[in-house]
């Protein structure tokens, strides 16, 4: 169901859940602050208690009331803010556990998108917004996508047309030590270098324990995986040994990657991209896997852009994850 902004302020204030658009992705949106409406996100989502949800807020001084900030912290706010960079820093006694998986951090970010801004405005409460999709499965771009994931149980919406970007934002802890990147996505570790004018760490492989909080969402080892079995391939070569068939689909990442003598296969191949852009590769990314699953293929079998770009560590990072499910990624 399709609703209005102001109707979707009235729902989210009396503490229902709201599918709401972001630059990213859709997000599933409930009042940040409520521990028993963020009880009905991990619900809904069926997500782990230990994944924790992103407070999505106003400006630097609705953030300054949730999370202890630092001179590091407010450098990239005054930069990056609004827009997709989400920053965790050790959360205020205000913020419930329920919403940091139990940890004591909190991952913050302020939304880019004017929808989503005009209803922050308006409730003048901060939300909690993951993506609006069933726990680790592909994220939503688009208001037509969330009913395709959710079915009956699809959250009430306010359409906000395509996401911008595509990707989900990207993460940085802030909260311990030097900068580091738990999330890659549209804003790349150059970038943030360039404004704190120090070296930003890379992620560190995930460690945990299945009761041990994660500081950043994202972070699992599947995750925005379609319900098809999904392959990645570094090369057309390795997709060749894959042996695919008239069953299978391919994901390309432009229309110059399908060689000549694979033609009888175009009927049968999606591609994420004309030109094979990092920026066009990922606005595209997650609504081309929901297309492919549509076409009741046996197989996914999709090629990794190799692009040299820091864009494309956040597209890889994504298909990755995606393809833990069912498939695996191919070996040279």
């Amino acid at each position: 169901m399709l609703i209005s902004a102001d109707e979707a302020v009235a729902r989210l204030d009396r503490g229902d859940l709201v599918a709401l658009p972001t630059e990213t992705v859709y997000g599933l949106a409930g009042l940040a602050l409520s521990p028993e409406t963020v009880k009905k996100i991990f619900a809904l989502k069926g997500r782990s208690s230990t994944n924790p949800l992103i407070i999505h807020l106003a400006d630097l001084k609705s953030a300054e009331k949730l999370a202890v900030f630092n001179n590091l912290a407010r450098q990239v706010c005054k930069v990056f803010w609004p827009g997709p960079l989400t920053i965790v820093l050790t959360k205020k006694t205000c913020v419930p556990n329920e919403i940091t998986g139990g940890g004591n951090t909190v991952a913050i970010r302020s939304p880019l998108h004017p929808l989503f801004r005009e209803i922050l405005k308006t409730l003048g409460k901060p939300l909690a917004a993951p993506s609006a999709n069933p726990s680790n499965r592909t994220s939503p771009t688009q208001a037509s996508h969330i009913k395709e994931l959710f079915g009956s149980d699809c959250p009430p919406t306010v359409d906000g047309g395509n996401c911008k970007f595509g990707l989900e934002s990207t993460v940085l802890d802030l909260s311990a030590g030097k900068p580091r990147i738990l999330r890659y996505g549209p804003i790349t570790p150059e970038e943030i270098e360039n404004v704190l004018s120090i070296p930003v760490q890379t992620p560190l492989p995930e460690r945990l324990t299945n009761n041990q909080p994660s500081k950043s969402p994202g972070s699992e080892k599947l995750h925005y995986a379609p319900r098809t079995p999904f392959f990645l391939h570094q090369t057309i070569e390795e997709i060749r040994l894959n042996r695919p068939s008239s069953e299978d689909l391919l994901l390309l990442p432009q229309k110059s990657d399908l060689p000549k003598d694979m033609d009888w296969l175009s009927s049968r191949t999606l591609y994420f991209s004309f030109h094979g852009k990092p920026e066009e590769i990922a606005f595209n990314l997650y609504k081309t896997l929901i297309q492919a699953d549509k076409r009741n293929a046996q197989r996914l079998l999709a090629l990794l852009p190799n692009t040299n770009t820091e864009l494309c560590l956040a597209i890889r990072d994504r298909m990755t994850r995606a393809c833990n499910r069912n498939g695996s990624i191919a070996k040279n």
